[in-house]
């Protein structure tokens, strides 16, 4: 198919070099230096090398994530500029730290001194729609017993 002279690590090789300016030895460092594992997940994808992952913008090669985490970096990545959030002057690492401070510790517990919780889905929906009539319905009982007993 690929003739005498094909060898799989050569391909690999000219890839390493072409794509992210690594040897196989570099890629290598960079796969012990992260004990062979996604740097993300920490997980080992099972039959498969990890992948190379870079940045689209400039080129600089960040380290081995798996096909999974690789994908969903690279969505944040492209989201980040097709929801035009870097137009607003806040780079990208900022953005994500903010993210994780805020899923972490949320201002609207902060600000009123205690979790609330409302709908646990999208709001609008069918689902939405029967919970919330659902919930009026307990509401307006519970209403109800407070004036009667007053």
């Amino acid at each position: 198919m690929f003739g005498a002279s094909y060898d799989p690590m050569d391909a690999r090789t000219r890839l390493l070099k072409a794509a992210f300016n690594l040897t196989p030895g570099d890629w290598d460092a960079i796969d012990a230096y992260q004990s062979r594992v996604c740097f993300i997940c920490g997980r080992k994808p099972p039959g498969r090398r990890l992948a190379t992952d870079h940045c689209h913008t400039s080129g600089l090669v960040r380290g081995l994530l798996c096909n999974r985490c690789n994908a969903w970096l690279g969505k944040i990545e492209n989201n980040f500029k097709r929801y035009g959030i870097h137009k607003t002057g806040v780079p990208l690492l900022t953005a994500l730290s903010r993210v994780l401070k805020y899923l972490s510790n949320p201002p609207a517990t902060q600000a009123l001194g205690r979790e609330v919780y409302g709908y646990p889905g999208r709001v609008g929906t069918k689902a939405f729609r029967k919970w919330a009539k659902k919930k009026a319905v307990m509401i307006q009982r519970t209403d109800d017993g407070r004036h009667s007993k007053s």
